[in-house]
């Protein structure tokens, strides 16, 4: 059982003075009505601001946002920001106290490691700088994020941000020319060619996780913010559906079913109810184009069934090269995103024509870019941002914290699956929804501490 359920602190990192604060609201409380509070060190004072910042930070390195605006560089002047924040607040080595972060900190090592062993080592330090810099932002979420608040408004950021890729994906998004002699692709992209979201399935991986942080931050609220919360995540659903993604409707139905099990009564029937109508809505305002690709996975009856089909056995056959390159190199790989690259040279030795594309399954991109101890390492990643939260999820004796996990936990299983279909490897999302896990399991199991030294005074 926790025990800290009676010493919420500040979100100045300070602690309540007694067990009862933890029934206030300090987002709404004055500073004249909140408990006297302990001392804290100075660099307490200077803990708020950075994670405003990071806030920020988070908001755009999501919605990806920047992508879209020529020569924006919001990144390189938040990041030394929050660098210069780390040391003020003494948080450096805050990544160190949580599991989670010792193992990111091994598998970004391990990404090093591989590329002098790559085929193309110039490409495989690229991807490592992706990598490091996604750790940069694990460091940055490790030093401010440390209490439960802390982590509701991370919670609440990332839904926000995914909100506005559903609403922007719908108003400025648009399909894609796929090649020549092609015809433009139906399916709703955000951005150029270069920007992440411009493909359909990682804009429909992207808004799909941000929907249990949007439904947890709704179901925190009361009024017109929780009306104003829920409706966002009608744009969200469209924009996810537009994208003809069955990666993204595989992934979203995964979620659901988590979220039905530990559910009560009520909850299953409202979620029930509302995803009929939903299904109704779609079958009536979904162009047939998108409709049939959902519906379609190896049998073509047109020409956008065929092009779904085809894709569905391009990937077949992209996880079969990867598992024949994880099996000649199970060490090391053929080098970070260097998948591609070390499938087309081995086609072109025996006579064959290379696919030239990604694997489009992470667990087989890492398997045969940084070898199984690469991919070992990622699934105890997402193993223990799942697992780490079951405890909370079942004992923790604030609802809206049990609530927190149980959504984290739904984000982390989306992401799982559609970690099957995608590669996501180095950075991104991926780490985003791993981190704010950990962060949520340190924040608990620091409140526990805090409520036991304070136990501890008391007694003496």
């Amino acid at each position: 059982m926790y025990q800290g359920q009676g010493m919420t602190p500040t979100a100045t990192g300070e602690y309540p003075a007694y067990p009862d604060s933890s029934t206030i609201d300090l987002d709404s409380t004055s500073a004249e009505q909140r408990p006297r509070a302990f001392r804290a060190p100075a660099s307490a004072r200077f803990y708020k601001p950075f994670h405003m910042l990071l806030l920020l930070y988070l908001f755009f390195y999501c919605s990806r946002i920047m992508e879209l605006i020529p020569n924006a560089r919001i990144g390189m002047i938040l990041q030394p920001v929050l660098l210069i924040g780390m040391i003020m607040t003494q948080r450096t080595t805050a990544i160190l106290r949580m599991p989670l972060g010792k193992v990111l900190i091994a598998f970004t090592a391990w990404i090093m490691i591989c590329v002098p062993f790559s085929v193309w080592r110039g490409g495989s330090f690229t991807v490592f700088l992706v990598a490091l810099q996604a750790l940069a932002l694990v460091v940055f979420m490790a030093a401010f994020i440390r209490t439960i608040p802390d982590c509701f408004r991370v919670m609440w950021t990332v839904g926000i941000a995914m909100a506005a890729v559903g609403v922007l994906a719908l108003l400025i998004g648009g399909g894609k020319v796929s090649g020549p002699g092609r015809v433009q692709d139906f399916r709703l992209g955000l951005g150029g060619q270069t920007n992440t979201l411009a493909d359909a399935n990682f804009l429909s991986l992207y808004i799909v996780i941000g929907l249990p942080f949007l439904w947890f931050s709704a179901s925190t609220k009361t009024g017109f913010k929780k009306v104003l919360l829920l409706s966002l995540m009608l744009p969200m659903l469209v924009g996810a559906a537009r994208t003809g993604s069955r990666m993204g409707l595989l992934a979203l139905l995964a979620g659901l079913l988590l979220y039905l099990i530990f559910a009560s009564v009520k909850q299953r029937v409202t979620v029930i109810a509302a995803g009929v109508a939903l299904l109704i809505l779609a079958l009536s305002f979904l162009p047939p184009r998108i409709l049939e690709r959902f519906t379609t996975y190896f049998e073509a009856r047109s020409a956008e069934s065929a092009e779904a089909a085809g894709s569905a056995e391009a990937r077949k056959q992209l996880l079969l090269r990867a598992l024949v390159l994880t099996a000649e190199h199970p060490f090391f790989g053929v080098g970070p995103g260097e998948f591609i690259d070390a499938e087309a040279q081995e086609a072109g030795e025996e006579g064959q024509r290379g696919m030239w594309h990604y694997t489009h399954n992470t667990y087989a991109e890492l398997s045969s870019e940084t070898g199984i101890t690469g991919l070992v390492l990622f699934v105890i990643a997402l193993f223990g941002a799942y697992r780490g939260l079951s405890p909370i999820r079942n004992k923790y004796p604030d609802v809206r914290v049990r609530r927190a996990a149980l959504f984290t936990q739904m984000a982390v299983v989306i992401t799982a699956v559609g970690a099957f279909f995608l590669s996501i490897a180095y950075g991104g999302i991926v780490i985003v929804v791993i981190t704010i896990s950990a962060t949520l399991q340190g924040a608990v199991a620091n409140q526990a501490r805090q409520a036991r030294r304070q136990a501890s005074e008391n007694a003496r």
